[in-house]
């Protein structure tokens, strides 16, 4: 379909700034970039706002837009409450995944993006494969493409982890649930890591 511009809007999802790093630098010429900021799985509210102060100030500096959501973690509650008792990586996250997801992909149908893709694969705790699968179950259900994108691929995490260093970023150790929290102090303990 032409719609008369030069190139796709590709709408991302990004629940923190340094994974948003890579896909902002590696998928600027391709795409007409926006970042949509959607955590209602980030806890606690302190930690939602330090992340979402990082994306503004990250979008402000690459000149990309930022479409913010309201925090609403009842949502991400009723999502993975039938997998609450599960680990990190389980059915629990891939719940997790499909309700970000869906809410981009309603937003980018909303908005006119022609596409919409997640920075989760950046991370090397996020099985790609999982992603794109949901991905592309959720795009069937709206108006709008999933871009497949391994950004771990051409060291994509060492990258982010540079790109946060230079652009002064603050870096998390879990991914933003209470649940993966809860099982970060348990990390920090069993390591003798001082909890931050």
């Amino acid at each position: 379909m032409s719609t008369g511009r030069s190139k796709q809007r590709l709408l991302i999802h990004a629940c923190c700034a340094p994974c948003s790093t890579v896909p902002l630098e590696r998928l600027d010429s391709e795409y007409d970039l926006a970042v949509l900021f959607y955590g209602p799985n980030i806890h606690p509210r302190g930690e939602y706002q330090l992340r979402l102060a990082d994306q503004r100030k990250l979008c402000r500096r690459l000149g990309v837009e930022l479409i913010e959501t309201e925090y609403r973690p009842a949502e991400w509650g009723r999502s993975i409450a039938p997998f609450r008792n599960l680990p990190e990586g389980s059915q629990r996250c891939r719940a997790c995944f499909r309700l970000r997801m869906e809410q981009t992909a309603r937003i980018a149908d909303q908005r006119n993006f022609d596409l919409f893709t997640v920075t989760l694969t950046v991370s090397r705790h996020k099985n790609s494969k999982v992603l794109e699968t949901i991905g592309r179950q959720v795009a069937e259900d709206f108006r709008v493409a999933y871009l497949a994108v391994d950004l771990k691929k051409k060291n994509g995490y060492n990258v982010s982890v540079q790109r946060s260093l230079e652009f002064e970023l603050r870096r998390q150790d879990y991914c933003g649930c209470s649940l993966s929290l809860t099982e970060a102090i348990q990390r920090r303990r069993k390591s003798g890591t001082v909890e931050r």
